[in-house]
């Protein structure tokens, strides 16, 4: 199974400012003091030492991720991640020529998880077909009326490829393609899912957008359960902990939790995703570096693999 990571910024697009641009610029600079960097060899190498916050980003695009086992694609999620996953689709894959087909999870429909789909140039193309899969019975409906005239110039019916909206029961195993999928409500406004993944060789929990009031172990018997032994937990880590106290109600969770639930849960790979848009990649990766911490000082000594999702992130299981 891989997994590719095409939109992990929770709320809204979020891009980086000049300033902060500078900075990055002003950090690597500092550091290249004393180095020969007309050597290529050289330059390469510092490059490659720099921290991730320094030479990358944790990127600006909402969620959209990619699951892909054998000649199957699975997305989660149509943010505005969804676009540049569609260009690639066009470009590498095929789409542009039409008789492609990829399904779709919808965790729900506010915005920030919707909002790239009238972006997606492979639903223009014909006889590409897509179909999504849902416990939202009015799905169609929901995304018929994000294109509505008074708020986005071209509607659905303009697009030219299949689409087909199926519903799927929650707590309930259902089989789609390669892919066996489990959705669980998760606490979040409105309603919202998590799903679990399965394709027989590897399991992906997809929880963003959930909120734990309450952490003990009778409140979150059914989440542990269904993050039990996953090889990745794609995890709601938007706050950090005085943010999430400060914002009740506002249906988000904390890497600190992330790491608790996946002490709990057994699982061998946790990915902090869904990052606020006013988090810097430093305050993100701070938030990865205490989950670790946590993991490693908790007395059972239990820990795994503690990743930052970001916009172009390839995960193989």
């Amino acid at each position: 199974m891989q997994v590719k990571f095409w939109g992990t910024r929770g709320s809204l697009p979020t891009a980086l400012t000049s300033e902060v641009v500078k900075q990055k610029i002003r950090h690597a600079l500092e550091g290249a003091a004393g180095l020969d960097l007309t050597n290529e060899s050289v330059l390469n190498r510092y490059l490659e030492r720099l921290p991730f916050t320094a030479r990358g980003t944790a990127g600006g695009n909402t969620p959209c991720i990619e699951i892909r086992s054998g000649d199957q694609l699975l997305i989660i999620d149509a943010g505005s991640g969804l676009r540049d996953l569609g260009d690639d689709l066009l470009l590498n894959r095929g789409f542009v020529k039409g008789y492609h087909q990829a399904n779709f999870l919808t965790t729900h429909t506010h915005w920030d998880h919707i909002q790239g789909f009238p972006f997606f140039r492979p639903a223009f193309i014909p006889n590409n077909q897509f179909i999504f899969h849902s416990p939202f019975e009015d799905l169609a409906a929901r995304f018929a009326q994000q294109q509505n005239s008074l708020f986005f110039p071209v509607s659905m019916s303009y697009m030219s490829a299949n689409f087909e909206f199926r519903y799927i029961p929650a707590n309930e195993w259902s089989q789609i393609g390669n892919f066996r999928v489990y959705p669980m409500r998760l606490s979040h406004p409105g309603v919202a899912y998590g799903y679990r993944v399965d394709d027989g060789h590897a399991s992906v929990v997809c929880a963003t957008d959930s909120e734990y009031k309450r952490v003990d172990p009778t409140s979150t018997e059914r989440f542990v359960e269904f993050f039990r032994e996953s090889d990745l937990l794609i995890f709601d880590a938007q706050y950090s902990l005085s943010e999430a106290l400060d914002k009740p109600d506002w249906g988000h969770s904390t890497a600190l939790m992330g790491a608790e639930f996946a002490r709990r849960a057994r699982v061998k790979g946790l990915v902090l995703s869904h990052h606020d848009p006013s988090s810097s990649d430093e305050k993100i990766w701070e938030a990865r570096e205490q989950a670790e911490n946590y993991l490693i000082h908790h007395p059972d000594h239990y820990t795994c693999e503690v990743i930052v999702a970001y916009d172009g992130l390839e995960i193989t299981l």
